[in-house]
């Protein structure tokens, strides 16, 4: 299934379009983004729940920090207690690690973690650890033995699935660029004086092509022509051939209504979603879990009740599996399948849905299907939901 990726890099909304339909969002607009790196000072220490408040910048959320991610700190002290290992008005150097939601604030981890191209580097890790995604087991040994060789001591490196079959040149440049942006971090953060933003991936368009960019990648457009020649850049020095296109919003309609994306944020804060067939699912948010109901609704494909139901299910399961990453459903979810007596019915559904969530890379993971024939799945949060993002509380009602 062939992939491109369209960025509108003044309102940083990128989305990812698979056979021409928008299949995933990504969106950088909040206070606080997922790897940004602040310099903070703890506000309170809370021994009850081993964590602690951290103030990181002029918003009344502070950040939350547990002491399992206190990361140096912790290394440092050994088991200690959060108490022997924060106090108020300490320093400390943090990285957000998920984005606020609704009434809290940026969950904060001290195990700072350096994304490039390739490679993760990891100041305050341990080891070499490669992509589980690369199986090959010649690969993953050339992979283990040049980190070994090329890490400095007392850091972790991580291979990213990207790094598969790339020569050694490209991935020690990746690394060599990895620790000049650390040195310059740590520079910034003796010189400074929180609370202050000390890091962040400004160019949006080169963070999307590093992170979402696969070998099903076949276009990108942007809506920039400097970020058109940064990303052209970008792809020549990792070997790349894809071809960037510049998109005028001037002189043809806005990139944004051309690919229909502000028409799918809007469909994607509605509860109903209509699928071919003629059945429906509906989805509701919750604060403690999302809840998704599937129903038949006219669809007449097939005489047979049996068939009709399955049919249905594994379309759902289908756009379910499509809903999550566009909506970016994050936490607990509970899917109300329509209710199947077959046992072999029920695990050809689980089978399509695993299939269907496979590529997920927030790594959905069905936990069982109840008694009551529902199923229960897990998302990893990344970052703030479409509700979050889009989502208008109605002045009447409150919805």
């Amino acid at each position: 299934m062939s992939q491109q990726i369209i960025i509108a890099e003044q309102a940083r909304i990128a989305a990812l379009l698979r056979d021409d339909r928008v299949d995933e969002l990504i969106v950088a607009q909040g206070q606080y983004q997922i790897e940004d790196i602040f310099l903070g000072t703890v506000e309170n220490v809370l021994p009850g729940i081993d964590a602690a408040f951290i103030d990181i910048g002029e918003s009344e959320k502070n950040g939350f920090i547990h002491v399992s991610d206190l990361g140096p700190l912790k290394l440092k002290k050994g088991s200690a207690g959060i108490t022997e290992l924060l106090e108020p008005k300490q320093r400390v150097l943090v990285q957000v690690m998920k984005e606020p939601t609704g009434s809290k604030g940026p969950r904060l981890t001290g195990n700072i973690s350096l994304p490039g191209k390739f490679l993760i580097l990891q100041p305050f890790g341990q080891g070499v650890n490669i992509s589980r995604k690369i199986n090959t087991e010649t690969e993953r040994n050339r992979l283990r033995a040049l980190g070994v060789l090329i890490k400095s001591p007392g850091t972790g490196l991580l291979f990213r699935t990207e790094s598969e079959n790339i020569s050694e040149e490209l991935l020690i440049d990746d690394l060599e660029y990895l620790i000049k942006k650390w040195e310059n971090i740590l520079q910034v953060n003796e010189a400074s004086n929180p609370p202050i933003l000390i890091n962040r991936e400004e160019d949006f368009a080169l963070k999307i092509l590093r992170d979402h960019l696969n070998s099903s990648t076949t276009k990108v457009i942007i809506d920039n022509k400097s970020a058109v020649e940064r990303a052209k850049d970008f792809l020549t020095k990792n070997d790349s051939k894809i071809n960037v296109e510049f998109h005028n919003n001037l002189k043809e309609d806005n990139i944004l209504e051309r690919f229909k994306i502000n028409q799918t944020i809007q469909k994607a804060l509605q509860p109903r979603v209509d699928l071919p067939s003629g059945g429906y699912i509906i989805i509701q948010p919750t604060e403690a879990l999302t809840v998704i109901d599937v129903n038949s609704g006219s669809f007449t494909r097939s005489a047979n009740s049996r068939q009709t139901v399955l049919w249905t299910n594994c379309e759902a399961a289908i756009e379910i599996a499509r809903q999550m990453k566009l909506r970016n459903i994050g936490g607990v979810l509970v899917v109300d399948f329509i209710d199947m007596d077959s046992r072999r019915d029920q695990f050809q559904l689980l089978e399509h849905f695993t299939a269907a969530i496979k590529e997920d890379s927030s790594r959905p993971q069905i936990a069982q299907l109840t008694e009551l024939g529902l199923v229960e799945l897990t998302r990893k949060r990344q970052g703030q939901n479409i509700y979050e993002l889009f989502g208008h509380k109605c002045n009447c009602c409150k919805g």
